[in-house]
């Protein structure tokens, strides 16, 4: 079980997750919403669709950018994984991570109680959850801010529509953040089921032994959702990526949803 100290340092490694997930998600949407905005910006795109479809544009776009996120991501956490081992093998004397579990937990010391509560955590199945939230939520908010830079044609109008779009994932990042105290309540439950924030938000309840049930569902959740937003922001930028000097209405933009 965990006691006040150890749930403490489950709280502090979620709330670790959910920054690195905010961070990462945003940092490569943002990459993903330049490259569309330079290649307008430049025309090369008008060259580009006279060999390609749009759409595969952009997921080449995405899947591209996305892909480099990964093994980014991959070194980071062999970093990690490799400086906490062998900051372990200093701090943590043997037989300390059987004395946490049968023993008085003042025998320890914080850094040693630390080290034998991660001793605890089941690294692998965070580490796969992390990946897998990692990859539909930038997917989905990828696909969004791929369609922003198919229809902004300056920087003042990027800058205008992505504000709301960074304020939600900030919202998601609080959110998560005022989850780490009650990872089980009505709050951390819905804003990890909602493909809007559980990306970020899943990320603060992963430590504590989430119910498998509530990780898939809010998986096939998310993913259903980045699908479906992936297809109408195709509908967006394949009209919207060749055209100049105006922001679109909203008129305009349900005509080009449904442009066959």
């Amino acid at each position: 079980y965990l006691d006040s100290s150890s749930s403490e340092i489950a709280s502090g490694i979620g709330m670790a997750l959910t920054l690195l997930s905010y961070m990462f998600i945003l940092t490569y949407g943002g990459w993903v919403l330049q490259g569309v905005q330079e290649e307008k910006k430049n025309r090369i795109v008008e060259v580009m669709v006279s060999s390609a479809r749009p759409r595969d544009l952009m997921m080449g776009k995405i899947v591209g950018i996305g892909l480099a996120g990964l093994i980014q991501i991959t070194i980071w956490f062999v970093l990690i994984f490799s400086g906490v081992q062998i900051a372990e093998s200093f701090f943590l004397p043997e037989g300390a991570g059987a004395q946490l579990v049968g023993g008085p937990m003042g025998d320890l010391s914080m850094v040693q109680l630390i080290f034998s509560t991660l001793r605890g955590v089941d690294v692998v199945e965070i580490l796969i959850f992390f990946v897998l939230f990692f990859i539909g939520g930038y997917f989905f908010f990828a696909s969004i801010l791929s369609a922003m830079g198919a229809m902004a044609s300056s920087d003042e109008e990027i800058q205008q529509m992505m504000l709301p779009l960074v304020l939600l994932l900030v919202v998601a990042m609080y959110a998560g953040i005022g989850s780490a105290s009650n990872p089980d309540g009505t709050l951390a439950f819905w804003a990890s089921i909602i493909p809007l924030t559980s990306p970020v938000v899943m990320m603060v309840r992963l430590p504590f032994d989430v119910p498998l049930w509530q990780e898939l569902l809010s998986l096939i959740i998310l993913y259903l959702s980045a699908f479906a937003i992936s297809a109408l922001a195709g509908k967006i930028y394949r009209t919207g990526i060749l055209m100049y000097g105006k922001k679109p209405s909203l008129k305009e933009l349900w005509r080009w949803l449904n442009y066959k």
